[in-house]
């Protein structure tokens, strides 16, 4: 017997925007205090998992929307008075993290397969529980993915999103957010780790493949560092992809750039925010109108009871 599907609630936008970076760039600093101690740690990868290395203005935003919005849909996808964990599947070394504990008010468990990040994460918040291998965390009330699926070659893709519906417990939410990046040039930004990026549909159906029918709804953000234009998609497409060939040139020099700039940026003002109601947040259905109504996607599903 299945449940039918949850009604849209009025508005999932991100609030508190201005706290949840805040509250990131703290998460920043604590990997910092851990990281000459922990091993490997400054060999940590810049492709997403360890983004304290770069501490990219605009990536600090759209990861902290992007949790933010997870939070809100889970919460509200989440049967009432569920008790469990939110999981954090691919967490890397756990920056944003906290804002789903925080958010949701819940234990919080983080899951990464890069032992380095996972070293990192455990030294950094104690108070969280780690694991790197998903079958043996906890089953949660939320499980959240942030930005991983485009990481995962296709044929990989379901079969990620069902080890996710595995640890989910009956009435709970899976979620996952990624990018959508059909609006490039071959609906590929040129970001050489993104090996599998999916517009919509090809989301929805890869969360509903996973879980094997569960209800799914796909939402859509719109707003800073969400929007995207023709000439954007070209420059960013093009620059991607050169970045991308001189990065095999030199990647026997990476841990020394990714050194010199983390001291660049560790030290540097806080993320400029943009004022709260910057964002909205749609859910995809006829006449959604693609990549140009903003390129932040998040699908959430619920488990049947």
């Amino acid at each position: 017997m299945t449940s039918p599907k949850p009604a849209a609630p009025p508005d999932l936008a991100p609030q508190r925007v201005a706290d949840a970076v805040t509250t990131a760039e703290a998460s920043m600093d604590a990997l910092d205090a851990v990281r000459a101690r922990v091993d490997g740690g400054r060999a940590a990868n810049t492709h997403g998992g360890d983004p304290g290395l770069h501490r990219n203005r605009s990536t600090v935003v759209r990861h902290a929307v992007n949790y933010l919005v997870a939070a809100r849909a889970g919460a509200a996808a989440c049967a009432e008075g569920l008790q469990g964990p939110v999981l954090d599947v691919g967490a890397g070394t756990a920056a944003f993290s906290p804002l789903l504990a925080e958010r949701l008010e819940r234990p919080l468990v983080l899951v990464d397969v890069d032992v380095r990040h996972a070293a990192l994460a455990a030294a950094a918040f104690p108070q969280a529980v780690t694991h790197t291998d998903l079958a043996y965390a906890p089953d949660g009330a939320v499980v959240a993915a942030s930005e991983v699926v485009e990481h995962l070659v296709p044929a990989d893709q379901v079969g990620f999103v069902a080890s996710m519906a595995a640890r989910t417990l009956p009435g709970g939410a899976l979620v996952l957010t990624t990018p959508d990046e059909s609006g490039y040039l071959g609906g590929w930004s040129g970001y050489a780790p993104h090996v599998g990026p999916v517009d919509a549909a090809g989301l929805a159906r890869v969360v509903s493949e996973g879980t094997g029918g569960w209800p799914v709804r796909v939402l859509r953000i719109d707003g800073p560092t969400f929007t995207l234009t023709r000439g954007g998609a070209l420059v960013q497409g093009v620059a991607n992809r050169v970045w991308t060939r001189a990065s095999a040139l030199v990647a026997p020099l990476e841990g020394v750039a990714t050194g010199l700039l983390h001291r660049l940026t560790r030290d540097r003002p806080p993320a400029d925010v943009p004022a709260e109601g910057s964002w909205t947040v749609t859910e995809v259905g006829p006449g959604d109108g693609g990549w140009r109504a903003g390129t932040g996607l998040v699908a959430v599903a619920t488990r049947p009871r």
